[in-house]
Parts: structure tokens; C-alpha cells; sequence
């Protein structure tokens, strides 16, 4: 069980995973030896992962969204689909659900045409187990920080724009494999990249600050399992009534400022909008789901809802 102390760390490191012990140590008044021994028992217990957050357009690659309801699946032929999902390069994330579909699949590449070339082989391997499918382009996407997870809520969260329209910059062999290991845990020393490289560790860090400087990498974050807090994720599908650009501002703002609130994106398909939403409890999500549909009454036309049952880290394949 969790104490505030220990939540405090992990919005800390939640808004910024690059932060020294020192400087998380300096914010709670306590000290950096406290804060490490609190960071390893949550990693000794799987609750936290660090990553890097890197804008997917600056490297040429687009997010698509598969979204799958099975039919007449044993769970040996699922646990087959999720292996080829996971074994493939391009793979971004992967979750299991209850609700409207029962799958949903990130996967990310440079074109449509290659997007197209990986559908139709997941569909001629498995589709006759599919029921229903549909597919989403995700245009824009921001994270936030988990501000409920805390007493005392910040309205102002950090944003990291992950999925942002962009020109695609100029990256070597070498920037691909500090930004992928950076993925894998981005406070693994910078020491440990180089060795592991064949690189200075000047080198290193000139590299990783020039990705900072050019916004491919937006920031340093958790991959929680939120689960194990006695949390649930839920994915809300909302299709907009009309292009009103104000209310899609002001559902954007909804979601910056709502602490329940762990991810936005904008998406070119079947909805127009995906929010992330974190509860701990099927109540305060028909609250939260309630609100939106509210507030937003006159531009929402459907309102779908996904209960995540289980889902894997972000992916840190960047090629």
C-alpha cells in the first residue's frame, strides 16, 4: 500500500522521470536516500517502468489505431494474435478490453501503403476469429501527468506532445539507438548507454540534448501499472457532432486540466477524439463519462467506452 509520500514520488517522476533523487528529495523535504529506496521497492513490485516521450512525427512515422471484437476465439488463439502483435517492428502498444472491442492495436509506420501491407496479413492470419474491426489514424496525441493520484491537485499539468504534425528530422543510426535505449528506461546512466554503444559519454548526452532541443524527444515519464494501485483504465471513443474548432478546444482543455484524465488524441476514422481516464472505482468513471457527455452535449453525437483489462508498455521501437 502506498503512502502520500510515496504517491508524491510518483507524480514527481510522472511529470518529469529525469529528475535527480536530489531535486525529487528537495521537493518532498526529505532525503535522496529515502527517495531511492522508495523508487526500488516500486520497481521490485512492477509498479513502475521509466520511459522516454518522443514526438512519432519527427522520426516520419504514423500512429494507426486497429481496434478487433472477436468471435468464436479459444484464449490459445488469442494469445496467438497478441504474439504476432508483439512480435512485429512496428509495434507501438497493444491492450485488451471489455466493451465495443475486445483488442486494440498501435502500430506505427512511414506510410499507409505499408500500414495496409501489415492489416491485410494480421486479417489473413486471424480475421476469420474478428467480428467487427475498424481503424483510426491518430493525428495528434498529448499525455499528461496523473495528478489524482496525489491530495492536492495542480490544475497546470505538463503536457508532452507525442503525436504532433511535424517535419521529419534528420536522424542517424546512432540518434535511433540512444533514443530507443533512452525508451527502455530513460534513467539508465548515461554512462551505461555509451558503454553499451561503443560510445563517449559526451557524445551521448551532446545527441540526447540536440533531440530535446529539436522536439523529437518531448519528455520523461512513467509507464505505471496502475492496476496493481487499485486503479482501472478506460478509453472513451467520442464522435463529434460537427468541426466546431472552439468546443474541440474546449473539450482539449477538458482534458488538459482533469487530474482522471492520462491521455488526448485526436484521430481521423470511425471517432474524432480518445481520452484515456484513470478511476478507482467503476463509479467515479460513470461520473467523470457523465460529465463529459454534459458538458459537450452539443457536439458529441456517440460516446463509446472501453474497460482495459490488460495492456502492455508502450513500445520502444522507434525504426
Amino acid at each position: 500500500m502506498l503512502d502520500e509520500k510515496d504517491r508524491r514520488i510518483l507524480l514527481e517522476l510522472d511529470t518529469d522521470a529525469s529528475q535527480t533523487l536530489k531535486q525529487v528529495a528537495r521537493k518532498l523535504h526529505t532525503s535522496k536516500e529515502v527517495v531511492a529506496y522508495r523508487i526500488k521497492q516500486m520497481e521490485k513490485n512492477e509498479i513502475i517502468n521509466f520511459t522516454a516521450i518522443y514526438n512519432s512525427w519527427k522520426l516520419g512515422l504514423i500512429y494507426f489505431m486497429i481496434y478487433v471484437k472477436f468471435a468464436h476465439i479459444t484464449e490459445e488463439k488469442k494469445q496467438e494474435i497478441v504474439d504476432f502483435v508483439r512480435a512485429g517492428r512496428n509495434f507501438g502498444w497493444l491492450a485488451l478490453s471489455e466493451g465495443t472491442f475486445d483488442m486494440m492495436i498501435g502500430v506505427h509506420f512511414s506510410s499507409a501503403v505499408d500500414f495496409e501491407t501489415y492489416r491485410s496479413e494480421l486479417f489473413s492470419k486471424f480475421g476469420r476469429h474478428f467480428q467487427r474491426d475498424s481503424f483510426a489514424i491518430l493525428t495528434e496525441g498529448e499525455a499528461y501527468p496523473r495528478q489524482y493520484i496525489v491530495t492536492r491537485k495542480n490544475p497546470m499539468r505538463k503536457v508532452f506532445k507525442f503525436t504532433k504534425p511535424s517535419e521529419k528530422e534528420k536522424l542517424d543510426t546512432e540518434d535511433l539507438r540512444i533514443l530507443k535505449m533512452l525508451a527502455e528506461n530513460s534513467r539508465r546512466p548515461l554512462t551505461e548507454v555509451a558503454k553499451k554503444l561503443g560510445m563517449t559519454e559526451r557524445a551521448v548526452r551532446y545527441r540526447k540534448k540536440l533531440m530535446e532541443k529539436k522536439d523529437v524527444i518531448v519528455g520523461y515519464k512513467l509507464f505505471m501499472d496502475s492496476r496493481k494501485l487499485g486503479y482501472t483504465l478506460f478509453k472513451c471513443l467520442i464522435k463529434l457532432e460537427s468541426a466546431n474548432q472552439k468546443r474541440f478546444r474546449d473539450m482539449l482543455s477538458y482534458a488538459r486540466q482533469h487530474p482522471n484524465v492520462i491521455y488526448w488524441e485526436k484521430t481521423l476514422g470511425e471517432w474524432d477524439i480518445e481520452l484515456h481516464i484513470e478511476v478507482s472505482s467503476l463509479e467515479e468513471f460513470y461520473s467523470i463519462a457523465n460529465d463529459v457527455r454534459y458538458k459537450f452535449s452539443d457536439v458529441v453525437r456517440n460516446f463509446d467506452t472501453l474497460l482495459v483489462t490488460e495492456d502492455a508498455p508502450i513500445s520502444e521501437n522507434v525504426t
